[in-house]
């Protein structure tokens, strides 16, 4: 029982008396979608950046590349330099030499660039950016369950 007197069940999911036990819950939550962030430094030439995900990742749901002013941290509306992104998992090229604009919230009327695939908990994810100019600031957010 909780101490405020609410009558609220200890654990989400339970109060709909649909999930009777502990284990139920903690099934739903093993199902529900997790997100990872990344900052991303991105200097000139061609970069490429090894991702790791946690071990129970089992599919992949999509991505977001958010750009940011360097030396400030404030958000801008989208990459000013970067010209080119490659993404890849466990050597399936997914994304070939795209601007990255178009993964970014404003080149998508969506939450995030929906690339749906499945994980095995030990994959090999990398992101590659092409930049011609000066350095540029990023942060990624990949969404899996």
């Amino acid at each position: 029982m909780n101490n405020l007197g609410l009558n609220a069940p200890q654990f989400p999911g339970m109060q709909t008396g649909k999930m009777q036990s502990v284990d139920q819950v903690r099934d739903l939550i093993k199902k529900q979608r997790r997100i990872k962030g990344y900052s991303l430094t991105i200097p000139t030439g061609t970069t490429s950046f090894n991702l790791q995900l946690s071990g129970t990742a089992r599919i992949l749901l999509g991505l977001e590349l958010g750009a940011f002013a360097a030396a400030t941290d404030s958000y801008i509306r989208g990459f000013q330099r970067v010209t080119l992104v490659s993404f890849k998992v466990n050597n399936e090229i997914i994304i070939e030499s795209a601007h990255p604009n178009f993964l970014t919230n404003y080149g998508n009327d969506n939450e995030m660039m929906q690339l749906p695939r499945p994980l095995s908990g030990t994959d090999e994810i990398t992101i590659e950016f092409t930049n011609p100019g000066a350095t540029e600031v990023a942060s990624l957010a990949i969404y899996y369950i």
